[in-house]
């Protein structure tokens, strides 16, 4: 399986949900469809609702209606019962990337994310997953087995055999802010405190990055990755960059708050985004509170 290519350096940058109870008034407009809303500021996103169902025939239609005409990109997680279960689902998979074919050019990498009791004994049953998805674009591979962080090279041929791109988690300044946050409490033992990836995988860098809702150093890890990625973008990779946080809430302003770190560092020229649909900038929360 090899990468689909593209012809210039790209950076996508999303959210992990393109609606949210919260954006409606201060960013997006409501009682529009929410991700054509989305979509006129961002470009991709994570479709974490794919972990949890299969989406029917009319929901993929309605999804690929709303963001006709954009070069927007959905990164779609696989099923659960496809990565999570001790044996996968190899049924589900191939039912699953049926159903999200007909988005056809808006099908971003799909999302191949492994829990972290899956460790190199568990290559050959990543390696069977792997090689059941669709060859003709790119994916990217997350594991949380603290193995693949101390020994990288275990995981190299794997993403190598099949083009993949490596997730890069990092979630320093949720941990290194005030864990005691109300926001926080529950986020700090669902992700992982692991070492952050800092190699690139194929020219495809994903990243998942993870802010404290209070910007408590926030603003050092956003430096940080606006640097490594002005550097990927003057090399041509295409990148995605996702925004998370404990409360969605926060998610849209410290995304643009990053887009403008980028174009501040970058030596290629990046559009701003556009405005949002909805609100002002007086509405919009700092990413880094004083």
């Amino acid at each position: 399986m090899q990468p689909m290519s593209e012809p210039a350096p790209t950076v996508h940058l999303g959210l992990p949900a393109w609606a949210f109870p919260g954006w409606q008034g201060p960013y997006f407009r409501r009682g529009i469809a929410p991700l054509s809303d989305y979509a006129r500021v961002f470009d991709t996103v994570e479709g974490n609702t794919t972990f949890y169902r299969r989406p029917d025939a009319e929901r993929v239609a309605a999804w690929g209606d709303a963001v006709a005409g954009t070069d927007f990109r959905f990164c779609f997680k696989l099923p659960r019962s496809v990565t999570h279960d001790e044996r996968p689902d190899f049924d589900e998979l191939d039912a699953f990337c049926r159903a999200v074919e007909p988005l056809g050019d808006h099908l971003g990498p799909l999302l191949v994310q492994f829990p972290d009791r899956f460790g190199p004994d568990r290559l050959d049953l990543m390696d069977a997953v792997l090689e059941r998805l669709p060859d003709h674009r790119p994916h990217v591979l997350e594991v949380r087995h603290p193995a693949f962080f101390e020994q990288p090279e275990r995981l190299e041929p794997l993403l190598e055999r099949f083009g993949l791109g490596r997730v890069s988690m990092d979630t320093r300044a949720l941990f290194g802010g005030d864990l005691d946050h109300p926001e926080v409490r529950a986020a700090r033992h669902e992700k992982p405190d692991l070492p952050v990836l800092d190699r690139v995988y194929n020219e495809l860098r994903f990243v998942r990055l993870v802010l404290h809702p209070s910007g408590q150093g926030n603003e050092a890890v956003t430096a940080e990755w606006a640097q490594r990625l002005a550097a990927d973008v003057a090399a041509g990779r295409t990148v995605y960059m996702m925004i998370h946080c404990p409360n969605n809430l926060h998610c849209p302003p410290f995304a643009r708050r990053f887009h403008d770190e980028l174009r501040h560092r970058s030596a290629t020229a990046l559009p701003p985004l556009p405005d949002w649909p909805a609100g002002s900038a007086a509405e919009q929360p700092p990413l880094f509170p004083s």
